[in-house]
């Protein structure tokens, strides 16, 4: 009877999910065909516009980088968009990738509708996540004037705001939206130079925050929650860890935690991406990279609750602006049975240095030198103060054994037979494209009961624990669903949408678990284009997103919307509360873009503004007034103004 239930209250909740999506696609699909009902005042039908351009100021404005960006060396930006006084908005590119999420189509649409109901002409681009990606890294600025993505988990993202912040300024090289703001730039420059002063820090960031957040400096629609599906018959003690939910790779903290509820030991996740290499330093990030941390420690580790604590460092501490004394972990030993000790670590970091390490680049980026002060201390001499050097950098650090790899010539080419490292798992086995394993490593002060207690509280278990790991690349979800409802796989080593985890808990043995996540769904603004340097328009876009709509019809609630368009998570001590939040006002952002000038023609596509709305315009978007409302520069409401001309 008790299964019975189950079974028919998830298949309710699986229909409703299916007609919240199907009604939300209607809707979404169907609203650019009604744009022309909903065309503002300023037009009329059986006029067309034409240019009127005031003396002194340019016919049209093209994508141009607007300062002296230090860190790009081209001559013109990879996107070809042009405002023209009067004229049609060409179609504003968003791009996406349906492989991110189970679910980003629909955010895509979301957007669709939102720029249908605005009358902005759109484009959608649905892009391989590998070129979605290599795209953002590349400094030049994206292609497309809108660019949505889901934020990694990597456990230092929570413990300090640079990762997510210091894209912001202007000298980084992953400013890749153009987005410049002074104030935002000095302050950004002085958090980060304040070490050991974590409250003062803590003010200037939050600063940050309120001022990108209320110039709508990138759209951040939500903090998806964590969702996957265990067997629960088998084991206990999963850890719902932020961003990595409980059965992810970013962090280890389930693994290490796992009870056996059977007298089965090893542990078995199904995954649907594969390693490439064994290589960690000169790894290509994402899931090799994460897989093989269970291998290597780092200096400091990040905490479920996103706190920093020990790794193989148990103390740093600067003793000036720019130099970082690091206390060692003692009795430590490699896998082969070799002693772990301060020279190590300095030769791990002047390896990563000389030789350009791929994935340490984030660690050793502020390192000037680093010294042995002892078998179990170091010392850090940075290039300049770097608040975050204690906090994210030592958590990103791995440390390799000197012995194995101080007589490799070319580093970034070694493909280590068998890796060998200091962390809670070894390694065992790998079959690239099908499967990787790691067994227990017994000495590991993270398979200790009390010292998970310590970190843990609630959620730490007791008992033996596992004794392999091993993942098992599954060629699609539905493959993964069915292998866990077989008994073939203990759990699902990756996100699932409400549908997939309602198929797959569709058995009493089958457990659907969720988490929240501190990592956002970023939809990235190109601020080299003209339409989007216009804050009255990146105010009325922000204004016309139905984000909790959205989370409510198509994620039934797994995901946390935030307080405005804010990257810092409420889950991290850095998140500020105070940030403007622009509520869903479809008409009132069309009202906005009236008032700014701009034009509806009789089939209800938006136009730029004409006239003395042109001048307007051309002065919001000038270096400087980017970060202005209309009313703070003093112009003119234009919404009653005749901006259409009869031919």
């Amino acid at each position: 009877m008790e299964e019975h239930g189950r079974s028919n209250e998830a298949n309710g909740l699986a229909r409703r999910t299916a007609l919240s999506r199907r009604k939300y696609l209607t809707t979404t699909l169907a609203t650019t065909a009604a744009v022309g009902s909903l065309a503002g005042c300023n037009s009329k039908a059986g006029e067309s516009i034409v240019a009127k351009v005031p003396a002194g100021v340019p016919k049209s404005v093209e994508t141009q980088y607007w300062h002296d960006w230090q860190t790009i060396d081209v001559e013109s930006p990879g996107m070809e968009y042009t405002a023209s006084a009067g004229a049609q908005l060409d179609p504003i590119t968003v791009e996406y990738s349906s492989e991110d999420d189970p679910w980003m189509r629909e955010h895509a649409l979301m957007f669709r509708r939102s720029l249908g109901d605005l009358g902005a002409p759109m484009k959608l681009i649905d892009r391989p996540l590998n070129q979605l990606y290599a795209q953002s890294w590349e400094t030049s600025g994206l292609e497309n004037m809108i660019s949505m993505s889901s934020q990694g988990p990597d456990p230092q993202r929570g413990l300090d705001p640079n990762p997510f912040l210091m894209r912001l300024h202007k000298e980084n090289s992953s400013n890749y939206t153009n987005y410049w703001n002074d104030q935002i730039n000095r302050l950004l420059e002085k958090q980060r130079q304040m070490t050991g002063a974590e409250r003062k820090r803590k003010n200037l960031v939050s600063k940050v925050q309120r001022l990108f957040g209320e110039d709508v400096g990138d759209i951040i629609t939500l903090f998806p929650n964590v969702i996957t599906a265990v067997n629960a018959e088998k084991w206990e003690g999963y850890v719902p860890t932020p961003g990595n939910g409980p059965t992810g790779d970013s962090f280890q903290w389930t693994e290490v935690n796992l009870q056996p509820k059977t007298d089965e030991r090893t542990y078995v996740k199904g995954v649907s991406t594969s390693m490439n290499s064994l290589n960690l330093p000169w790894s290509a990030g994402g899931a090799e990279e994460a897989r093989l941390k269970f291998i290597y420690d780092g200096l400091f580790d990040a905490s479920p609750s996103l706190e920093v604590i020990p790794g193989l460092a148990t103390s740093a501490e600067f003793i000036d602006k720019t130099t970082v004394e690091v206390s060692l972990r003692d009795n430590v030993t490699w896998h082969d049975g070799k002693p772990f000790s301060a020279d190590d670590v300095v030769f791990s970091t002047n390896l990563y240095i000389k030789k350009t390490s791929t994935s340490q680049g984030t660690f050793y980026e502020p390192i000037e030198s680093v010294e042995k002060r002892s078998n179990l201390r170091v010392q850090f001499n940075l290039k300049r103060p770097d608040a975050s050097f204690t906090t994210q950098r030592m958590v990103r650090s791995i440390i390799v054994p000197k012995h194995r790899w101080k007589e490799i010539d070319t580093p970034s080419q070694h493909n280590p037979g068998s890796p060998i490292g200091t962390g809670p798992f070894k390694f065992e086995d790998w079959d690239q494209g099908t499967r990787f394993a790691v067994s227990r490593n017994e000495g590991h002060w993270m398979f200790d009961d009390e010292w998970r207690q310590q970190h843990l509280g609630d959620a730490a278990a007791r008992g033996p624990g596992i004794e392999r790991v091993v993942w098992i690349n599954v060629g699609n979800i539905d493959a993964m669903i069915g292998a866990l409802q077989n008994g073939e796989l203990d759990a699902i080593g990756t996100t699932l949408s409400n549908a997939q985890a309602d198929r797959a808990t569709n058995s009493a043995r089958i457990e659907r678990l969720s988490a929240k996540s501190f990592a956002p769904v970023a939809v990235k603004l190109v601020h080299s284009n003209p339409l989007i340097r216009d804050k009255e328009f990146r105010v009325a876009l922000a204004k016309s997103l139905p984000k909790q709509q959205f989370v409510d019809d198509v994620l039934l609630g797994e995901a946390t919307v935030p307080n405005g368009e804010n990257y810092i998570s409420e889950l991290t001590k850095w998140h500020a509360n105070s940030v403007k939040h622009y509520e869903y006002e479809p008409e009132g952002a069309r009202e906005i873009l009236e008032r700014a000038g701009y034009i509806w023609d009789e089939d209800g596509i938006l136009h730029f503004p004409n006239g003395r709305a042109w001048k307007a315009f051309v002065e919001r978007i000038q270096p400087g007034k980017t970060h202005k409302r209309r009313a703070e520069l003093g112009q003119a409401d234009f919404s009653n103004e005749k901006n259409t001309t009869t031919v």
